[in-house]
């Protein structure tokens, strides 16, 4: 189909920003293969709109596994890539029902793939089953918390330690703590007050707490200049220590989870723990559960009342 069909039609999407360069271009090369061949199989059935928001989907993803996996063949599409893509996504605050409409166009194309090596699990597997409520509870408890970092510390990862630290007592996100520098931690203490630039470049200022402002001055520690970055030692790529991060925490993950629980926590459930906790106090202090929100939401940085109200999960409910 062309731009100009596509247009008409009212699915023209805006294609993904690449990533991984050539590898991306490869990629998107052997895909367009796979896609020819879905959309001609699939004719009549799976509508023209759908075939678009799916390609695009797919492109996203390819993408990421160029940055992340330096992926250089469909075939060699399995689950370690879903996975980390799934941690990826949640760390953007993305909805679980879009990474389900993301996985979905994944296993659509991957039938596609002449001589796939592996088969793709079900969102069982992740943590993207169905819920009463539609949303899953991610909040660390106390109890895994401080297990996962008496794990880190007896494994000598102190970047992970402080990593959760900072998530767990400031409500940041992964991507925020690795772009930190020792001279922002040290205005921060200064001030008792950190300032960040968040997601789709917004600011926000987060009153430091005693942990956070204790994990801060013990970070400081690992930078030698005010411009090193806190967690990111010279040289290191920003991307690949995010990833260790979150790595430790799936490799490890099972030794601390307690029993019961819907899905695997992730990095990103911290956030949640935080927003739990504050919420708490804020009510406390405000006795106006709508201000409560409203403080919190901006807290974490989307300013988002709906979307805090996933965070707190049983705690908005009560």
């Amino acid at each position: 189909m062309t731009k100009r069909s596509a247009k008409k039609s009212g699915t023209g999407i805006k294609s993904p920003t690449p990533g991984g360069g050539g590898l991306f271009h490869n990629l998107e090369i052997q895909f367009e293969k796979v896609y020819r061949q879905a959309v001609k199989d699939t004719q009549g059935k799976v509508s023209i709109k759908t075939h678009f928001r799916y390609r695009d989907s797919m492109k996203k993803f390819l993408s990421f596994c160029a940055t992340r996996f330096r992926l250089q063949n469909l075939r060699n599409i399995s689950d370690k890539h879903l996975e980390a893509y799934i941690d990826y996504r949640r760390g953007n605050e993305t909805s679980e029902k879009t990474i389900k409409g993301d996985l979905a166009a994944v296993r659509f194309f991957h039938r596609y793939i002449e001589g796939a090596r592996f088969q793709l699990s079900g969102n069982e597997k992740f943590g993207l089953a169905s819920t009463p409520d539609g949303r899953a509870d991610r909040a660390w408890s106390d109890g895994e918390y401080k297990k996962m970092i008496a794990l880190a510390e007896r494994l000598d990862r102190p970047e992970v330690a402080l990593a959760m630290r900072l998530a767990r007592y400031a409500g940041l996100r992964v991507h925020e703590i690795t772009r930190l520098s020792r001279k922002d931690a040290e205005q921060a203490l200064a001030a008792g007050m950190l300032h960040v630039k968040g997601k789709g470049g917004k600011e926000r200022d987060i009153p430091l707490a005693t942990e956070a402002a204790a994990a801060l001055k013990e970070a400081c520690e690992m930078a030698a200049s005010e411009n090193d970055k806190l967690l990111v030692p010279p040289g290191e790529k920003t991307h690949l220590v995010i990833k260790r991060i979150q790595n430790f925490i799936r490799r490890h993950r099972d030794k601390v989870m307690e029993l019961g629980k819907e899905v695997n926590i992730t990095f990103h459930g911290l956030r949640h723990a935080y927003a739990r906790e504050q919420f708490r106090v804020k009510v406390g202090e405000l006795k106006k559960i709508r201000r409560a929100l409203a403080e919190v939401s901006e807290k974490l940085g989307h300013n988002r009342p709906e979307v805090t109200k996933i965070y707190l999960g049983s705690e908005w409910k009560r």
